[in-house]
């Protein structure tokens, strides 16, 4: 299955590990990340397999390498538009969060989410890519507590707001597996429901 273009923009590399990079971004978009094949990525970026070897590693080091920026990409993005959107709200309601979360029918969404999906996949028979995705989910963790602490501070009054939804429904949901269930997918208005509801849940005490 090919990518989807959603992945790291490397402009005109020069350099050429760069330049391995761009190919193999490029070999997996119209191959799929499965189907990356080292031969292609050597001759689109002008070299031998030899040179990608010294660079890389191997082809597992070259897939860790490419994938950790397509998903440091994917990160990045998902947690700055969330900060500037709640940000840029005075007072904020759960309604207001839910607004701004991808919805199941987003085919954008759905994409990124299998992408996501595939290569976490790959992470666990590939050591390197594992522990670049801990490095990266690592890194994220504090701007996603921060954008928590944003909506506590500027919570509207009567609104309750309970962050494990976010770390522990929303960090690990996956809305392509939403899409395979046809008529029993849940709907957008069935989704922004429950996420109302999930995140004005009172913490449980014993």
């Amino acid at each position: 299955m090919a990518m989807s273009s959603q992945s790291p923009d490397l402009g005109s590399p020069t350099s050429l590990p760069d330049r391995i990079r761009a190919s193999a971004l490029e070999d997996i978009r119209s191959f799929g990340i499965l189907g990356l094949r080292v031969t292609r990525v050597a001759k689109r970026a002008n070299c031998s397999v030899t040179q990608i070897y010294r660079h890389f590693d191997d082809r597992d080091g070259l897939l860790a390498d490419v994938l950790a920026l397509i998903f440091q990409e994917i990160a990045t993005k998902n947690i700055e538009a969330s900060l500037a959107a709640l940000s840029s709200m005075a007072s904020i309601t759960v309604p207001d969060i839910v607004d701004i979360l991808p919805l199941p029918s987003k085919v954008a969404a759905r994409e990124e989410s299998l992408l996501r999906s595939q290569i976490l996949a790959v992470a666990t028979v590939n050591k390197g890519l594992r522990d670049r995705l801990a490095e990266i989910a690592q890194a994220v963790w504090p701007r996603w507590v921060e954008a928590c602490d944003i909506v506590d501070r500027r919570l509207a009054p009567g609104e309750s707001f309970d962050r494990r939804v976010v770390f522990v429904v929303l960090m690990n949901s996956n809305l392509f597996y939403n899409s395979l269930l046809d008529d029993n997918a849940i709907t957008d208005d069935e989704y922004r429901r429950f996420m109302i509801d999930a995140f004005r849940m009172r913490p449980h005490t014993n």
